[in-house]
This record gives C-alpha cells, structure tokens and sequence, in this order.
C-alpha cells in the first residue's frame, strides 16, 4: 500500500511541471489571440462608421458585423475582469503582508492585573481637573471590568512609519487588530493603505473630527469591508450573528493610542440605510443624551447595558456584506488610564 502511495506521489511530482507548462501555453495563446484579433476588429469598425453608405452596404453583406460586436465586447469584458481581478488580488496580498509585518514589528503587551472587590466599594470618579494625570474611570460596571487587560501598544516604530498613527484598536471576537490612522479628510484612507500606496482596501482611519488624546462625545472610526475578512471585513459577520452577541467576552473593544489606553463595551449593533446620523459628534449633554437613546434603540441585540450621558462612545461603521447599507457598532468607555 505504501508503494503504490509513494508511486503515485513520485508520477504526480514528475507530471506537475507538465501541467504548468501546458497551462501557461494555453495562456499565452489565449492572450496572443486576443491581441491580434482586438484590433483587427476595432480597426474595421472605425473603418465601417465612416466608410460611405454604399461601402457600409457592401461591407454588412459580405461582413457578419453582429457577430463580431459581440465578439469584441466579450473580449473586451474579459480582459477588462482579469485586470479587475488581478488587481484586487495583488493589492489584498499587499495588505495581508503589511498587516504581518506591522503586527510582528510592534510591541503590543495584554498584562492582567488581578484586583479584589472591596467590600463597600467606592465607584472613582473622574478628576476635577483635567491637569491631573490620573486614570479616569466611568462609575457604571467599573468593577465588572476591573481585571480586564488593557492592551498596551509602544508607538515609536509606528509613528516613523506613518506620522497619521492616532491609536490601535482591537475587536474581541473579529479579526480586526490594526493600527488607526486619521487624515485631515474622510477620504484619502479609503484609497491608501497604512504606508500612503494606493489601494482599493484602504485602511482603519479615524473620523477627522476625533479627538484620540481627549475623546468627545462619539469617536468614530471606519474601515472596508473587505471580502477576504482583512480591515473591518470580520466585523459584519460576527457582531450580526447569535453566536458573537451570546458570548459576553465578545463585547469588549480596546483601544490604545499614544496617550492612553482604554477598553470599551458594546452596546449596540445593526444595520441601517446610510446617513450621517450615528456618525455626528454631539455638541452638547441634552444632545449627547438624545444621540444614546436613539442609537441603543436600534440594537438588534440587548446587551443589558446601562448607558448615561456621562459616557463616551467609540462608534465602528463599515458597509454590510452587500456593500449597499451600513453596519454600526458602539461602545462606551468602561475604563481608562493615561500612559
């Protein structure tokens, strides 16, 4: 049995070459084919429209003109799909290699630190003064939280690669652990990627009204939802699914910026049509109130979660899988301390 196994091993070895040979052959054909016969074509077409009526007249009885329309445009379609498809996959690749080699070269410590409960617990508050260099934490499920890590990023390679590195974020239960950049603009990271190259997958970017250092109200931030799961690609499928919502471990989010690190709790996820609604940043208390009751009304989930005004939100969008509605999902601020 393992004679015969290893010999079909070796007698596949020795055929390998032969099929990528007879491969590109076939490829080179097609290809030369399609070179010469395009232009032959579109040469006669010129010719034909404007050629005079009598020439026009004899060249459609003697020319099958339809069929070679249809010829030239699926040729034309097909060349037009392999440079679209080569693209996007040679582009992915390029994400999916810079994405290795920033994780592998960035320092990036998740340290738990176990605190008992007190019995009479007092909830910290935040200080008085925003000139104190303390950690502020939010009174509500501070001590549910307390012994989750935060995770801790060291910046300094990061911010020589890319001066626009505001934090790096980190989605339990999704795929998504990136470096966050922010632009002047809500455009440019959509088409370049984390080292400025052109790129269809773009990059998680920061809203360019954010504030990474003293977060307002709503903080927001975006990515593509790519289909190879890269970017915000993991996040439909799994904060829209049972199983992700289910599990409590799910629902935290960490954030660490060059001036803090943070973890953040999920309270509300759907889909909507686009707008700009749970994208604004409120300016005020009362509008900052009216913004929590109407997104944490939309969730298609209930996370048990009491949210007040006092708290901030960290607001992900992307589009959903159909690339047609938007898919968000918002956090609040659980616990935080200054670096």
């Amino acid at each position: 049995m393992v004679i015969i196994i290893f010999k079909y091993f070796i007698n596949g070895l020795i055929n390998l070459p032969i099929i990528f040979f007879s491969i590109f052959k076939h490829f080179l054909i097609g290809f030369w084919t399609i070179l010469t016969i395009i232009p032959k074509y579109f040469i006669n077409g010129l010719v034909y429209i404007f050629s005079k009526k009598e020439k026009k007249n004899e060249q459609t009885n003697n020319k099958p003109i339809i069929p070679i329309a249809m010829i030239t445009l699926s040729l034309s379609i097909y060349l037009l799909s392999v440079f679209v498809f080569s693209r996007w996959y040679v582009q992915n690749l390029k994400i999916k290699y810079l994405t290795n080699d920033i994780i592998s070269s960035t320092e990036i410590i998740e340290k738990t630190e176990e605190i008992d409960e007190p019995d009479n617990p007092e909830q910290p508050q935040e200080p008085d003064s925003e000139e104190e260099n303390e950690p502020v934490y939010y009174p509500n499920d501070y001590w549910d939280y307390i012994n989750v890590p935060y995770m801790n990023v060291n910046f300094d390679s990061l911010l020589q690669t890319n001066p626009d590195t505001v934090a790096w974020i980190k989605v339990e239960g999704t795929k998504i652990n990136y470096p966050v950049v922010q632009s002047t603009d809500n455009d440019y990271y959509l088409h370049h990627d984390y080292k400025k190259n052109d790129n269809m997958a773009g990059w998680i970017f920061g809203d360019y009204r954010d504030d990474f250092t003293n977060f307002k109200y709503n903080t927001i931030i975006y990515g593509h939802n790519m289909n190879n799961k890269t970017m915000f690609g993991s996040l439909p499928d799994a904060v829209l699914s049972s199983n992700w919502q289910n599990n409590p471990d799910n629902h935290l989010i960490k954030l660490s910026t060059p001036t803090s690190n943070s973890v953040w709790k999920v309270f509300s996820v759907y889909t909507i049509e686009p707008e700009v609604y749970y994208l604004k940043i409120p300016a005020s208390a009362e509008s900052h109130q009216e913004f929590i009751t109407t997104i944490k009304n939309r969730s298609i989930y209930n996370f048990n979660t009491d949210v007040t005004v006092n708290d901030k939100i960290l607001t992900l969008s992307t589009c959903d899988n159909l690339g047609t509605k938007r898919v968000a999902v918002h956090a609040k601020l659980i616990k935080i301390e200054t670096k």
